[in-house]
């Protein structure tokens, strides 16, 4: 069963205002894109015709409709878009470097001469006490090659 896009009625300061966003030079391309999703909406046109119309996907014309039926003219900005927090910071990616241009056998992994990542990341592993956490393979690269160091030329 097909879902019904929630009706846009729009307000005769939010039609103004809308209009404006769509033929002002001042405005982003988004911003006029946006507009023009909600007037042709608010005439009644299915999401998929706006989408035909316009050239977009259903997906887009879909999202800033809905958007705009939930919280009106301030849906229509754009989100804040935040990196999740760093779950390992200078601290500790300093200590991790340290470990890492140490030779194994100063911290008791007897038995080569440098280290290998997957093997620094199951040293860091299996010694919780060392306050590092369990990085995985790919964010030792990571940080390593942030700091610019290659294992086998330390």
């Amino acid at each position: 069963m097909p879902r019904r896009a929630p009706v846009v009625v729009l307000a005769a300061d939010d039609r103004t205002e809308l209009v404006r966003r769509r033929g002002a030079r001042t405005s982003t391309q988004q911003e006029a894109l946006r507009a023009r999703i909600v007037l042709l909406a608010a005439e009644g046109l299915a999401t998929t015709a706006i989408a035909a119309t316009l050239g977009i996907a259903r997906g887009t014309a879909r999202t800033w409709r809905a958007r705009f039926v939930a919280a009106g003219l301030a849906g229509l900005a754009d989100r804040p878009h935040c990196p999740p927090p760093r779950q390992y910071g200078p601290e500790v990616q300093a200590q991790l470097v340290v470990l890492a241009c140490q030779q194994p056998a100063e911290v008791g992994w007897a038995g080569q001469s440098h280290w290998t990542i997957k093997d620094l990341a199951t040293y860091i592993g299996g010694h919780p006490e060392l306050g590092l956490g369990a990085p995985s393979k790919s964010t030792i690269h990571t940080i390593l090659q942030a700091h610019d160091l290659c294992l086998d030329r330390l």
